[in-house]
């Protein structure tokens, strides 16, 4: 069958581009209340990534400005939970307590030059500007929990041999809490989520197979099913999520019944996506009915946010972007089970790129398991007792850690959305329900070459083409909310 073509809904016609901007308004320095291991940045300083070049009209100034008076309690709350933004390559950290421990030694200070993020973006990006806004790659800005860097610290302080560590009973105990039973004995460990994706396709896939993917999708998913040589087939995002046009479309209709793969990233990377449990059990149904694996990449999961396009209201109580775990697909279907590869990881939801944490696949068929174990081990690709000690410390000490951050996420979200409803109410974007991604379409603003006239306004982003997506920009959120402001200003500034 033909592979679906990818859809980008047409965007309205765009308002003329309003004027440059103003210099964003500076936060307030008051700390958050939680685990202090989230609080490592001073805010002095913060207002230096503005550009000070940037001005606007008097009335579109005061609508940001409006916004940030409505938003101010947040804005005072969750700031000093990120790394301080001053410009292209550089974050400053609180040395006065950088581990934000409380005891004021700073030991656990950052080089935010070390990180990929911020490090040689001259070369990596040669049109951005010197004070570019970094926000591509997908980690947050802010210190992990300190259980975790205590627990790895302990770790690596005393064991240097091969060590057992198992990690299926903290894994099932986790899905537990979710309202998931999963057994101890599904769970393997592998070094990646890559890795488990690549191991995934070749034990149920074989050259020249043809495999679907939904699209957009996160570009090295993509990457990897070509690698093995295998066919890609779209399934267009656009085409399924039918909220806007209120016309449901039978999901089944877009699926390839001759694939012998669907990889899912769910919650979609980069939109957000979160398909509804009709559209889950259909395509459960669909799989099973033509023997066709689903692969699915659930890093994105503990990034559920609830009514994510209310309206923003600030200046209620309410609470219109709550932070949420997002079930796992299919998880209360009985049949799909045995035809599911469900692979999650500690390291996105706790910041943990770096050790990395581990990653796993749950598996309940016995004899496919036993498969993928094989491949597995075959190629040394298990997690490492360090990676593991990381995810036993992020899933049993660090919800407190993970609470506060989603709090922040949540407000970010909150925020890009108000910002871009006063500075560019006819661009198309979404947050989805799921994730801290803004997802741009700029088809009708800067159509040609998109990602190249955002890095020359300074604002680097992830380009759209790698997700198949061509003029869209996706942009991480799990950042200082100056940096959002900044971004959105340069962006929809002549």
């Amino acid at each position: 069958m033909k592979a679906a073509k990818p859809s980008a809904k047409a965007a309205k016609p765009r308002a003329k581009a309003a004027k440059p901007r103003a210099k964003a308004a500076k936060p307030d320095a008051k700390a958050s209340q939680g685990d202090k291991s989230v609080r490592p940045s001073a805010l002095a300083g913060a207002d230096k990534l503005a550009d000070s070049s940037v001005d606007i009209n008097a009335a579109l100034k005061q609508q940001v400005a409006d916004i940030d008076n409505l938003f101010s309690a947040q804005l005072s709350q969750f700031s000093s939970l990120w790394y301080t933004p001053l410009g292209c390559g550089d974050i400053e950290v609180n040395t006065n307590d950088g581990d934000g421990d409380g005891d004021g030694d700073g030991d656990g200070e950052t080089n935010a030059r070390s990180r990929l993020k911020f490090s040689s973006l001259s070369t990596r990006f040669p049109h951005a500007p010197e004070h570019a806004v970094s926000m591509w790659i997908a980690d947050m800005d802010t210190a992990p929990s300190k259980h975790i860097a205590h627990a790895i610290s302990a770790f690596v302080s005393s064991h240097y041999g091969y060590q057992s560590c198992d990690i299926g009973d903290v894994v099932a105990a986790r899905y537990a809490k979710q309202g998931a039973v999963i057994a101890a004995n599904s769970v393997v460990s592998t070094a990646s989520v890559m890795a488990a994706v690549d191991t995934a396709l070749k034990v149920c896939t074989t050259k020249g197979d043809k495999v679907m993917v939904l699209s957009p999708t996160y570009g090295p998913l993509r990457e990897r099913i070509a690698a093995q040589g295998l066919n890609l087939v779209d399934v267009s995002i656009d085409e399924i999520s039918f909220k806007e046009t209120g016309i449901e479309i039978k999901i089944t209709a877009l699926l390839d019944p001759d694939c012998s793969a669907f990889v899912l990233c769910h919650p979609n990377n980069p939109t957000g996506t979160v398909l509804s449990e009709t559209h889950q059990h259909d395509i459960a149904r669909f799989c099973d009915t033509h023997k066709i694996t689903l692969i699915l990449d659930e890093v994105h999961s503990e990034f559920g946010f609830i009514d994510a396009d209310a309206t923003v209201d600030a200046s209620s109580n309410t609470n219109t972007n709550k932070a949420c775990v997002i079930r796992p697909f299919a998880i209360n279907i009985p049949f799909a089970q045995d035809m599911i590869i469900r692979i999650n990881s500690a390291g996105k939801a706790y910041n943990l790129s770096a050790i990395p944490a581990a990653s796993y696949a749950i598996i309940a068929n016995d004899a496919l398991r036993a498969k993928f174990a094989k491949e597995i081990d075959s190629c040394h690709l298990e997690a490492t007792p360090v990676a593991k000690v990381a995810l036993i410390a992020a899933y049993e000490k660090a919800d407190d850690w993970l609470a506060l951050v989603l709090k922040a996420i949540a407000f970010n979200r909150q925020y890009a959305k108000a910002l871009m409803n006063v500075l560019s109410p006819t661009t198309p974007f979404t947050l989805g329900e799921a994730g801290y991604f803004l997802w741009l379409n700029l088809n009708q603003y800067f159509p040609q070459n998109t990602f190249l006239e955002a890095c020359r306004r300074g604002v680097i982003g992830v380009d759209g083409a790698s997700f198949n997506a061509p003029g869209y920009l996706r942009l991480n959120l799990a950042c200082h909310p100056s940096a959002i402001k900044t971004a959105l200003l340069r962006l929809f500034s002549d």
